[in-house]
Protein backbone atom coordinates (compact mmCIF):
# COMPACT_ATOMS: atom_id res chain seq x y z
CA UNK A 1 0.00 0.00 0.00
CA UNK A 2 1.50 3.47 -1.03
CA UNK A 3 0.28 6.71 0.77
CA UNK A 4 1.13 9.64 -1.02
CA UNK A 5 1.82 13.12 0.09
CA UNK A 6 2.57 16.29 -1.96
CA UNK A 7 3.87 19.94 -0.35
CA UNK A 8 3.74 22.65 -2.69
CA UNK A 9 6.38 25.25 -1.97
CA UNK A 10 6.46 28.81 -3.67
CA UNK A 11 9.17 30.09 -4.38
CA UNK A 12 10.50 33.60 -5.66
CA UNK A 13 11.18 31.99 -9.22
CA UNK A 14 8.06 29.74 -9.09
CA UNK A 15 5.82 26.54 -8.08
CA UNK A 16 7.83 23.13 -6.52
CA UNK A 17 6.37 20.49 -5.70
CA UNK A 18 7.86 17.89 -3.70
CA UNK A 19 6.48 14.71 -3.86
CA UNK A 20 7.17 11.97 -0.72
CA UNK A 21 5.88 8.57 -1.02
CA UNK A 22 5.82 6.55 2.05
CA UNK A 23 5.45 2.60 1.57
CA UNK A 24 3.96 0.91 4.58
CA UNK A 25 6.37 -2.49 4.64
CA UNK A 26 3.67 -5.58 4.24
CA UNK A 27 3.06 -7.69 6.88
CA UNK A 28 4.95 -11.09 6.25
CA UNK A 29 3.99 -14.11 7.49
CA UNK A 30 6.14 -17.91 7.43
CA UNK A 31 5.99 -21.14 9.30
CA UNK A 32 7.67 -23.81 9.74
CA UNK A 33 6.75 -27.20 11.56
CA UNK A 34 8.47 -28.43 15.05
CA UNK A 35 7.18 -31.91 15.87
CA UNK A 36 3.14 -31.95 15.59
CA UNK A 37 3.07 -28.09 15.72
CA UNK A 38 2.91 -25.03 13.28
CA UNK A 39 4.37 -22.36 14.04
CA UNK A 40 3.89 -19.51 12.20
CA UNK A 41 5.81 -15.70 12.48
CA UNK A 42 4.10 -13.08 11.57
CA UNK A 43 6.58 -9.83 11.24
CA UNK A 44 5.49 -6.50 10.80
CA UNK A 45 1.39 -5.04 11.19
CA UNK A 46 -0.78 -7.44 11.92
CA UNK A 47 -3.60 -5.22 10.18
CA UNK A 48 -5.17 -7.36 7.06
CA UNK A 49 -7.37 -3.89 6.43
CA UNK A 50 -9.55 -4.24 3.23
CA UNK A 51 -6.78 -6.99 1.47
CA UNK A 52 -6.09 -10.55 1.83
CA UNK A 53 -5.72 -11.77 5.27
CA UNK A 54 -2.30 -13.68 4.96
CA UNK A 55 -2.49 -15.11 8.57
CA UNK A 56 -5.58 -16.53 8.35
CA UNK A 57 -5.54 -17.79 4.95
CA UNK A 58 -2.45 -20.06 6.16
CA UNK A 59 -4.04 -21.30 8.51
CA UNK A 60 -6.82 -22.48 7.27
CA UNK A 61 -5.02 -24.06 4.44
CA UNK A 62 -3.01 -26.05 7.16
CA UNK A 63 -6.23 -26.79 8.91
CA UNK A 64 -7.92 -28.31 5.75
CA UNK A 65 -4.91 -30.45 5.95
CA UNK A 66 -5.44 -31.95 8.89
CA UNK A 67 -2.79 -29.80 11.16
CA UNK A 68 -4.71 -29.19 14.49
CA UNK A 69 -1.83 -27.70 16.37
CA UNK A 70 -0.88 -23.95 15.65
CA UNK A 71 2.20 -21.44 17.34
CA UNK A 72 1.27 -17.83 16.47
CA UNK A 73 4.55 -16.23 17.02
CA UNK A 74 3.81 -12.45 17.54
CA UNK A 75 7.37 -11.11 18.90
CA UNK A 76 7.78 -9.17 15.41
CA UNK A 77 4.43 -7.49 15.14
CA UNK A 78 4.53 -4.20 15.93
CA UNK A 79 1.21 -3.19 15.79
CA UNK A 80 -2.32 -4.81 15.94
CA UNK A 81 -5.44 -3.11 13.88
CA UNK A 82 -8.96 -4.62 14.74
CA UNK A 83 -8.93 -6.66 11.54
CA UNK A 84 -6.35 -8.07 13.25
CA UNK A 85 -7.75 -9.31 16.06
CA UNK A 86 -11.01 -10.75 14.10
CA UNK A 87 -8.32 -12.47 12.55
CA UNK A 88 -6.68 -14.47 15.33
CA UNK A 89 -10.48 -15.15 16.46
CA UNK A 90 -10.69 -16.36 13.03
CA UNK A 91 -8.14 -18.66 13.22
CA UNK A 92 -9.11 -19.70 16.70
CA UNK A 93 -12.57 -20.79 15.65
CA UNK A 94 -11.61 -22.88 12.82
CA UNK A 95 -8.60 -24.75 14.60
CA UNK A 96 -11.22 -25.06 17.33
CA UNK A 97 -13.68 -26.48 15.04
CA UNK A 98 -11.40 -29.28 14.45
CA UNK A 99 -10.63 -29.90 18.29
CA UNK A 100 -6.97 -28.33 17.94
CA UNK A 101 -5.58 -25.57 19.36
CA UNK A 102 -3.69 -22.11 18.72
CA UNK A 103 -1.33 -20.45 20.82
CA UNK A 104 0.56 -17.31 20.74
CA UNK A 105 4.25 -16.57 21.69
CA UNK A 106 5.91 -13.34 23.14
CA UNK A 107 3.30 -10.43 22.08
CA UNK A 108 4.99 -7.02 22.48
CA UNK A 109 3.83 -4.93 25.35
CA UNK A 110 1.31 -3.48 22.84
CA UNK A 111 0.28 -6.40 21.28
CA UNK A 112 -0.59 -7.93 24.86
CA UNK A 113 -2.66 -4.82 25.46
CA UNK A 114 -4.95 -4.96 22.94
CA UNK A 115 -5.46 -8.49 23.57
CA UNK A 116 -6.28 -8.09 27.39
CA UNK A 117 -8.64 -5.01 26.18
CA UNK A 118 -10.27 -7.48 23.62
CA UNK A 119 -9.90 -9.78 26.74
CA UNK A 120 -7.88 -12.46 24.30
CA UNK A 121 -5.91 -13.03 27.05
CA UNK A 122 -7.99 -15.30 28.25
CA UNK A 123 -8.66 -17.31 25.35
CA UNK A 124 -5.29 -18.07 24.26
CA UNK A 125 -2.67 -19.19 26.41
CA UNK A 126 -0.09 -16.70 25.64
CA UNK A 127 4.12 -17.86 25.99
CA UNK A 128 7.95 -15.98 26.46
CA UNK A 129 9.59 -19.16 25.89
CA UNK A 130 8.94 -21.45 22.61
CA UNK A 131 10.22 -24.39 24.15
CA UNK A 132 7.94 -24.22 26.88
CA UNK A 133 4.78 -23.66 24.38
CA UNK A 134 5.78 -26.30 22.28
CA UNK A 135 5.63 -28.58 25.04
CA UNK A 136 2.57 -27.08 26.35
CA UNK A 137 0.67 -28.99 22.70
CA UNK A 138 1.64 -32.59 24.23
CA UNK A 139 0.38 -31.98 27.81
CA UNK A 140 -2.79 -32.99 28.94
CA UNK A 141 -5.22 -30.24 29.89
CA UNK A 142 -6.36 -30.07 33.35
CA UNK A 143 -9.49 -30.71 33.25
CA UNK A 144 -9.54 -33.25 30.58
CA UNK A 145 -6.71 -35.17 32.89
CA UNK A 146 -9.54 -34.62 35.84
CA UNK A 147 -12.17 -36.18 33.58
CA UNK A 148 -10.19 -38.81 32.72
CA UNK A 149 -9.06 -40.11 36.12
CA UNK A 150 -12.63 -39.99 37.21
CA UNK A 151 -13.96 -41.82 34.51
CA UNK A 152 -11.12 -44.37 35.41
CA UNK A 153 -12.41 -44.58 38.97
CA UNK A 154 -16.22 -45.00 37.86
CA UNK A 155 -15.06 -48.07 35.80
CA UNK A 156 -12.73 -49.62 38.67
Amino acid sequence: MIYETATAVRYRTGLVIEIFAMMRRPTKVISRMSGNVRIIKITGRLDPGDGPDQLFDMVQRFAEENEIHFLLDLRSVTYISSTGVGSLIKCYRTVLKQKGQVKLLSPSQSVRNILAISKLDGVFEIFSDEGEALASFNEKAPEKEAKSRKSKKEAD
